[in-house]
């Protein structure tokens, strides 16, 4: 063994330069995947050490109005509990800046977990206290930097102005999309009542955090049946670590998936390397042969060089993959605070190494056991190919190893179905892939055959190599459409979602969105929207909230066909409401019909259309009965159609829409939407501000340019992964070029001595190609397609028709342009003279 691991060593010193493909191809591979699992570890340990405080406490009361003194009492004999509450309002500056943000409030037991980090250091009660008549916050850093906000320096909350005595460096129970929702903002709770944000109608959120010794599951099913008319959610740190892990584990699948399909494409790069590897060392391997080399130390030479590569490479990959998580893991934390630790990563690193040495071996063993038992004499001649098929033992191995990296895929996979789908569609893949192989060459003989083809010589020679044995048509299909397929499909999703928020959302889209206007400052709010110079319109709706409680007189939580899960979660799920007119949310009826107010008797029902998500979720059709509790009292309505929303151009997303009139009772707040220039919309928003400062107003511009940074970081990062793929492939090509190059270069020689030119060569080079080319981009458009149309039309509800000429001509140019690069450098080679080819072989 000593002696083979010295021979191996020392021949690949000497020849193994013409491996790099084989290295390139697995370390890109490996590095995506090492990304993808120590970036999805590090953050899933980051968010999931402690969900404690992330909710910030075992246990979590969310109610709309403060508990009762008897429910409270109950909650403190059995925990600690310490009270948050939450109002979203604008906060403004003096020099006329805005931002939505969430005033907090907390008692003095806040946190129950973790630790709140101030700047300065000081005890949070006594920086939010009134000071020389004014009263004190503490904002997010991004917030402060955004607004160029400094301690010491005025902001207007409400009627308030107030001083910033602190920056929040570090809050533990900080929510994940507090940068969408709106950044929290610290405040005491004496200031928030003097800020008159407090009003008949405004929502208030009250967060009851609880700690306790005793199981939260326990404490929760204590409480419902302690209380179990409240309508009152209670969360379990537990029940946040599951959302979490789902969310997480999804993302992470996908993005393991990708570099799934890089590694699998870089197999075939694995697989052409070595096979131009071990044909170039045809002689070496005929001469070992016959001094007396047998078949098993032979191929213990060459396993071991794959060995070295492998593990060489896979090691560089997972180093590369490590780097690129912690800088992830860096990038995330700057948002969301985490604790974690580089152990995490030790494992999908060490699975990263495996995946790479396995698919090395998977894809070598094949190669290296048809060239080990090929005879002396065959192999003199350099008739490698003479045995298509390796040995039955070395097939078996090579299956064992693919078999092998099967199980590890499901293992590393945090989602399994994910797995199981990308296994499924790898074997899809293929047996597609065969079929249209044997199509097109059964295909490409009948043509060579034809009369007609007989006076173009050069198309006829084109058509012979697509079905010689040893085409490259199987790997360039698999290999260029594999990534093809990814390039297009991201694409598509991208170019649609920017279209979406460039054209369509500015074009119908309101230059202003307004939240919780009052019912008495609906007057005073609309003169101060009209008084924009390019005032269009300005539509105000309704904003109700209830709960379904009957549906067909048949109580939700009774509902036969719901899980008990699903019953107590939809009994407790709050909607909003509001009536049809203008249609402000955008919506579309897919059952039923919009009702006819003129058609409707005195006694008859007020008519509801119901949002598709949720009359999917409880089971509702058109026609049946239901009940909703509103404010402690009961409405009847009989559902007269079912809605869908039009995706991102819907700004309120009401889950019910009544019939005129019935909510009038329940009415005490609206939403709105002003439409004029975007130019006008600060100064709009600045007039509403100073007639009613409790009202929340969003510009459509700074949404739209927030929802571009975010889709661009989304876009860049979906750029490098397709990068990343396409140049695995762009190295598959080079290897599949490089096995074929000798048969190629000599076929053409032998032509070009038998009198053929080699403008004509040239020619059939080009036309081989070029049908490849258009093979290879009509099955990435089309399966591109098939992957991303669906996306964007069923789950976004982005329509993509128009983009099918963009992915065509992505396809068209990177196929065309890679096998033109390809058919370039065989035609460098045939510059040689023929005779010191021939001599050369």
């Amino acid at each position: 063994m000593p002696f083979l691991l010295k021979l191996a060593w020392q021949d690949l010193r000497a020849s193994g330069r013409s491996l790099w493909v084989f290295c390139a191809c697995l370390t890109l591979g490996v590095t995506l995947i090492a990304a993808s699992g120590g970036l999805y570890q590090l953050v899933n340990q980051g968010l999931l050490a402690d969900t404690r405080a992330l909710l910030g406490g075992d246990l979590e009361v969310d109610a709309n109005q403060p508990l009762s003194s008897e429910t409270l009492s109950w909650m403190t004999q059995n925990g600690e509990v310490s009270l948050v509450t939450e109002v979203d309002t604008m906060l403004g500056t003096p020099a006329g800046q805005f931002a939505r943000v969430e005033l907090q409030t907390m008692d003095a037991r806040y946190p129950l977990y973790g630790e709140l980090r101030l700047q300065p250091d000081r005890p949070l009660q006594s920086l939010l206290a009134k000071q020389n008549g004014q009263w004190g916050v503490a904002l997010d850093p991004v917030l402060a930097d955004r607004l160029k906000l400094s301690v010491g320096d005025t902001v207007l909350i409400g009627n308030l102005e107030m001083a910033v005595r602190a920056k929040v460096l570090a809050q533990p129970d900080r929510s994940l999309n507090a940068n969408w929702r709106g950044t929290p903002v610290l405040l005491s709770n004496d200031a928030l009542k003097a800020s008159g944000l407090i009003q008949p109608g405004s929502r208030i959120e009250y967060d009851y955090r609880v700690k306790t010794s005793q199981p939260a599951e326990q404490w929760r099913e204590q409480f419902y049946a302690q209380f179990p008319q409240l309508p009152w959610e209670v969360r379990t740190f537990a029940d946040r670590s599951q959302r979490i892990a789902e969310r997480l584990a999804q993302i992470a699948s996908g993005l393991l998936i990708i570099g799934f399909s890089t590694l699998f494409i870089g197999g075939l790069g694995v697989f052409n390397s070595i096979q131009a590897y071990l044909q170039n060392k045809l002689k070496t391997i005929a001469t070992l042969r016959a001094v007396g080399l047998r078949n098993g130390s032979l191929a213990t030479v060459y396993l071991l060089q794959v060995a070295m590569l492998s593990i060489g490479s896979s090691l560089l990959g997972a180093v590369l993959g490590a780097l690129l998580a912690v800088s992830g893991i860096a990038s995330v934390a700057a948002e969301v605070p985490l604790q974690s630790s580089l152990a995490a990563i030790a494992i999908p690193l060490l699975s990263a190494i495996m995946f790479g040495v396995l698919t090395a071996f998977c894809f070598a063993l094949p190669v290296i056991g048809r060239a080990v038992h090929v005879s002396p004499a065959a192999l003199f001649r350099g008739d490698v190919g003479m045995q298509q098929q390796p040995p039955r033992q070395w097939g078996l191995l090579s299956l064992g190893c693919g078999g092998l990296l099967a199980f590890l895929v499901l293992l590393s996979m945090p989602d399994i179905r994910f797995g199981l789908g990308f296994m499924t569609t790898v074997a899809t893949l293929l047996l597609l892939l065969d079929v249209i192989v044997k199509l097109i060459r059964k295909l490409a003989r009948i043509l060579d055959d034809h009369p007609v083809l007989n006076q173009h010589f050069a198309l006829r020679l084109a058509l012979a190599n697509l079905h010689r044995p040893g085409s490259a048509l199987r790997a360039s299909l698999l290999s260029l459409g594999s990534a093809l397929t990814l390039l297009v499909a991201c694409t598509l999703i991208v170019s649609a979602l920017l279209h979406t928020l460039s054209t369509t959302l500015p074009e119908e889209s309101p230059a202003l969105v307004l939240y919780d206007v009052l019912t008495d400052q609906r007057e005073d709010v609309s003169s101060a929207i009209r008084a924009a110079d390019s005032f269009q319109r300005l539509d105000l709706a309704p904003l109700v909230r209830g709960r379904i409680a009957t549906i067909n007189d048949v109580p939700l939580s009774e509902k036969a066909d719901l899980t008990p899960q699903q019953r107590q979660e939809a009994a407790r799920d709050e909607h909003k409401f509001s009536y049809s007119a203008n249609n402000i949310d955008g919506v579309n009826v897919i059952d039923g019909q919009w009702w006819n107010e003129s058609n409707r008797g005195e006694n008859d029902l007020p008519q509801v259309a119901v949002e598709d998500h949720e009359a999917v979720q409880i089971g509702l059709q058109v026609g049946d009965r239901i009940s909703f509790a509103i404010e402690g009292r009961q409405l009847d309505a009989q559902v007269a159609a079912i809605y869908s929303q039009k995706g991102v151009q819907t700004r309120f997303w009401f889950e019910a829409i009544f019939s005129d009139g019935a909510l009038d009772s329940f009415i005490h707040r609206y939403v709105g939407a002003a439409y004029m220039d975007a130019s006008d919309a600060i100064s709009s928003q600045t007039r509403v501000a100073a007639t009613a400062p409790n009202i929340i107003t969003v510009r459509t511009a700074e949404m739209v340019e927030t929802a571009q940074q975010i889709l661009g970081k989304a876009s860049g990062g979906l750029a490098v992964v397709a990068a990343v793929s396409l140049l695995a492939s762009f190295l598959v090509l080079v290897s599949v070029m490089a096995a074929g190059r000798s048969r190629q270069v000599y076929t053409a020689t032998v032509l070009q001595v038998m009198g053929t030119r080699l403008s004509v060569i040239r020619r059939s080079l080009y036309l081989e190609y070029l049908v490849l080319a258009i093979i290879t981009t009509l099955f990435a458009v089309l399966l591109g397609s098939a992957i991303a149309y669906p996306l964007l039309n069923l789950r976004m509800k982005i329509p993509a028709e128009g983009f099918f000429w963009l992915g065509s001509v992505v396809a068209a140019v990177i196929s065309i342009g890679a096998l033109s690069l390809g058919a370039q450098y065989l035609l460098r080679r045939l510059q040689l003279k023929p005779a010191l080819l021939l001599r050369s072989e």
